[in-house]
């Protein structure tokens, strides 16, 4: 079966400059112009690989992706931003969020076709670890299947990003991790050097989220981080 790809995108001319080169490279393609109607195809079908631009009508890209986010069996898709909003802070705001490339425009469709084959590559490998796997730790409760964490019976709403830093870190518990480790697990290879503080930003957030729990998660000064 090819993977489902969802463009949004209200340029028309970028759907058309997209469409072919990704049907050629064995994706099957769908275009959605507004937010609004991207979230209700998006909760009906679960693509494999979504492709959204900042800037849309009614409902922005960004809160597409929070909405996304919130739900278990969405927030997994990997996720690729278009955008003419190519900052460096607007595309580390993008990556902490939890988006898995950001692309700017305007661009080669070749480069937009490699980007989703990566993304889509490594959220297939990254889930083939996970299939039906339940992590317990103390008062700490994973469920990787549904990409759902607990805390005392609680779920606690992560993003994609700081799930996948949890999991690698709490499946080699004792383990120390560099920040260059952990980073070339949640994000992708070309982020800005400048970006490379992100891993403390993610983990800060992840302690605080996962309340007593988040203490286990212990910093080894100069080098990165243990789930201890």
């Amino acid at each position: 079966m090819k993977p489902r790809i969802l463009i949004v995108d209200n340029e028309i001319d970028t759907q058309k400059q997209l469409r072919h080169p990704l049907e050629l490279a064995n994706f099957s393609v769908k275009c959605i112009q507004d937010g609004s109607d991207a979230i209700n195809y998006i909760l009906e079908t679960i693509p494999d690989v979504i492709l959204f631009d900042i800037v849309l009508p009614t409902m922005d890209g960004l809160e597409l992706y929070r909405i996304m986010s919130r739900h278990h069996r969405t927030r997994h898709i990997p996720t690729v931003i278009l955008s003419e909003q190519a900052s460096v802070e607007d595309r580390i705001v993008a990556l902490e969020l939890g988006v898995d490339d950001y692309i700017e425009k305007p661009f080669t469709a070749r480069e937009v076709v490699l980007r989703c084959r990566a993304v889509h590559r490594r959220s297939n490998g990254f889930l083939n670890q996970l299939v039906e796997e339940k992590i317990f730790l103390d008062q700490l409760k994973i469920d990787s299947s549904k990409r759902q964490v607990f805390c005392a019976g609680d779920e606690v709403s992560l993003t994609k990003t700081e799930f996948n830093l949890l999991i690698c870190l709490v499946k080699s518990p004792n383990r120390v991790f560099a920040r260059e480790t952990l980073l070339e697990q949640i994000l992708p290879p070309d982020t800005p050097r400048s970006s490379r503080r992100t891993v403390d930003t993610h983990i800060n957030r992840l302690r605080h989220k996962l309340g007593a729990e988040g203490k286990h998660i212990q910093t080894v000064h100069g080098i990165g981080y243990r789930y201890q």
